[in-house]
């Protein structure tokens, strides 16, 4: 089965950081999220909302597979972590994910929803994707 790739843009986003290194990230039309580093109670680290964003990306990206595949599994819960990498550059090494779901299909289907959630997580595929960075103005 051909997955159907749509055209689509994100962004643009807007994040600042100021003094007491507070980093604002507008993420939508009147949403607004605080980010820090270190995490504190208020907010979490840009690792933190990379490592959730990849979790909710392969529970939607796996929420889609059963769908494609007429398998109902109630609610997809993804639990998602990441271990630094122990050289340069500076990056998650890897990520562990754990699916949850009400009910669970038989292990080849298993084995099927693993493939389709991994091939059409956009997140997932994207962590290697190559950064064009500019200056303004």
């Amino acid at each position: 089965m051909a997955i159907r790739i749509k055209a689509k843009t994100y962004g643009p986003f807007t994040t600042a950081i100021g003094p007491g290194k507070v980093i604002n990230v507008d993420t939508a039309p009147k949403q607004n999220v605080a980010i820090t580093s270190p995490s504190t109670e208020e907010a979490g680290t840009p690792v933190d909302f990379m490592i959730s964003a990849l979790g909710a990306c392969l529970a939607l990206s796996f929420h889609h597979a059963a769908q494609e595949m007429k398998i109902e599994v109630g609610t997809v819960s993804v639990e998602v972590s990441g271990k630094k990498a122990e050289d340069l550059p500076d990056r998650i090494g890897s990520y562990a994910a754990t699916v949850s779901l009400d009910t669970m299909p038989d292990e080849a289907q298993c084995e099927e929803l693993i493939k389709r959630a991994k091939a059409r997580c956009t997140v997932s595929n994207s962590l290697n994707g190559p950064v064009e960075m500019t200056m303004a103005g």
